[in-house]
């Protein structure tokens, strides 16, 4: 029997060489590797926890960027544009008095803004309040004309198109002038010439070629079907009274709840013409490369332009929106913080009754000479490599099943949608 050397002689202490303390911590590496094995149940169930968790986190986490990615898409690629300029009070004056917030939009401002860089397509809008008078119900609504160039549109906001639910966009190249024709068919002319007697008579009535889309919610309420004959009254820049008769060719659904529900859109050139505001525009959508960030832009753009120009970007514009995005992530953090709680909690749990259950083996330790630093390193290790384990299998199955998700997308119908939207 050779009685155990004092754990803490000065001999003991300063008689290991490198090697030798490398060697030990090798070895208390591989016992506490072949500890987590030795408590099968116990160490399964933490790391079942972990898994679950990092599982949960992961998983909220990607579907939460997918879906945030699609409602800035959504604002940027299909309604908006990357930046929007204005004229220095637009928000306020728009519905009071559209021409009074114009700016100007001419070939010489088109290669000015797309001289910024940055800046990759731009297009002019104009927005004017009207009467929308459907011929066949006689019904009238008024409504928000929105016009754009379709030259331009879709290089700003390409997932305009994806907005279409029925019917066609506008293209410029259709649009011509109305002509007064005799019509064969008095379906759409009730209620003219009503005290004549003679029935064979034939109705004037107005053809447009004018093209005209609408909002679902429109649609509706005038009991209107694709193909049918709409005259849009307006007030040009002088208060004079114009009426532009349109044909319904297309329902446009941008699925977003800041849309507006009353809202037409017609051909700019069209509108700009009715309404006189020949050279101007209520706003001009900036589209930027995709890997810059509008607000390295913005600043570019506000010193070329002025300061009686509002330049804004998508965050500005989003409203309700952005608050609702600002919300998600602080429920996020808060669903973090308890996921893991709960996490460490178990393996604190874990780790303090594998302590109690193994006091001999702590006691047996110490008497053959290893510190108290040691013996807790160990216990650490063991519990780093039961969360390393669970960890990296719920990373794993996370990651797998979002990159699933984002090859194929996942269909789901968001608040305010009467589409459903794939999420990546």
């Amino acid at each position: 029997f050779t009685p155990v050397r004092p754990r803490y002689s000065v001999y003991y202490t300063y008689s290991r060489t490198a090697g030798q303390s490398e060697e030990e911590m090798f070895d208390l590496i591989k016992v506490a590797v072949r500890n987590v094995g030795r408590n099968t149940r116990r160490a399964l169930i933490t790391i079942i926890t972990v898994f679950i968790g990092v599982f949960v986190v992961v998983g909220i986490r990607g579907l939460l960027d997918g879906l945030q990615d699609e409602i800035k898409s959504g604002l940027t690629r299909k309604m908006h544009g990357d930046i929007q300029i204005h004229q220095q009070g637009y928000e306020d004056t728009l519905e009071a008095n559209p021409y009074k917030i114009l700016i100007p939009y001419t070939v010489e401002t088109r290669k000015d803004l797309l001289a910024t860089k940055g800046v990759v397509e731009v297009t002019p809008r104009l927005k004017v309040m009207a009467l929308l008078n459907h011929q066949r119900s006689q019904s009238t609504t008024p409504v928000i004309v929105n016009s754009f160039s379709s030259r331009t549109e879709f290089a700003v906001v390409p997932r305009f198109k994806s907005a279409l639910l029925e019917g066609k966009m506008i293209e410029a190249s259709l649009e011509k002038e109305a002509s007064a024709v005799v019509d064969d068919d008095f379906s759409e002319a009730t209620g003219l010439d009503e005290s004549s007697e003679d029935t064979n008579k034939k109705h004037p009535k107005a053809v447009g070629h004018h093209q005209l889309m609408v909002t679902p919610s429109l649609m509706r309420g005038l009991s209107a079907q694709i193909g049918d004959e709409v005259v849009v009254l307006l007030q040009d820049k002088d208060n004079l009274q114009q009426a532009l008769v349109a044909t319904i060719v297309g329902v446009v659904d941008f699925a977003m709840p800041g849309a507006q529900a009353r809202m037409a859109w017609m051909d700019f050139e069209t509108l700009q013409s009715a309404a006189g505001v020949s050279g101007k525009a209520s706003e001009i959508a900036v589209r930027i490369q995709d890997d810059l960030d509008a607000e390295d832009v913005r600043p570019i753009l506000r010193e070329r332009l002025g300061p009686s120009f509002s330049v804004q970007t998508w965050i500005e514009l989003a409203g309700i929106l952005r608050d609702s995005m600002n919300l998600q992530n602080v429920i996020f953090n808060l669903v973090l913080f308890i996921v893991f709680s709960i996490v460490i909690s178990a393996i604190v749990n874990t780790s303090l009754m594998t302590v109690m259950e193994r006091t001999r083996e702590i006691g047996t330790l110490m008497a053959l000479g290893y510190r108290r630093f040691h013996i807790t390193l160990q216990f650490l290790i063991e519990s780093a490599v039961i969360g390393l384990i669970g960890g990296l299998a719920g990373m794993a199955l996370a990651v797998s099943i979002l990159f699933i998700l984002k090859v194929r997308g996942l269909v789901i119908a968001l608040p305010g949608q009467t589409v459903a939207t794939v999420l990546y």
